[in-house]
């Protein structure tokens, strides 16, 4: 089994905001896995033990693996970083990687407001 720590061994700031006033940092991981639907499960109960928000959660199954996109609220980058890295310690997961997004912290409101309304 592989699990891409690329990202792990680069050097992770715990706060970008200093940097982009009116933004705020969100994440996306994107966790492969066997179709194995505990995974899931499993998954969910280290977000919700590292009391991780959750915006948004899209499992898709394609040939024989699982995908999973989560899209994760405000945190810091290392938090975001050692989330991905409990996620891809998990049996069945074949790989892992994270996306870091700036959004601005007006437009992350409306399209929470967007998604639930629809």
């Amino acid at each position: 089994m592989h699990h891409d720590t690329s990202a792990s061994s680069a050097t992770v700031s715990e706060d970008w905001s200093h940097f982009l006033p009116g933004f705020m940092l969100t994440h996306t991981v994107h966790l492969v896995s066997g179709l194995n639907l505990a995974i899931v499960s499993t998954a969910a109960a280290v977000l919700e033990g590292e009391a991780a928000a959750v915006d948004r959660w899209i499992v898709t199954r394609c040939g024989d693996v699982l995908e999973q996109k989560i899209l994760l609220g405000e945190m810091t980058e290392g938090r975001a970083v050692r989330l991905r890295e409990q996620l891809a310690a998990l049996d069945g997961v074949l790989r892992t990687r994270m996306e870091h997004h700036f959004v601005r912290a007006g437009s992350a409101v409306s399209e929470k407001a967007q998604a639930s309304a629809g």
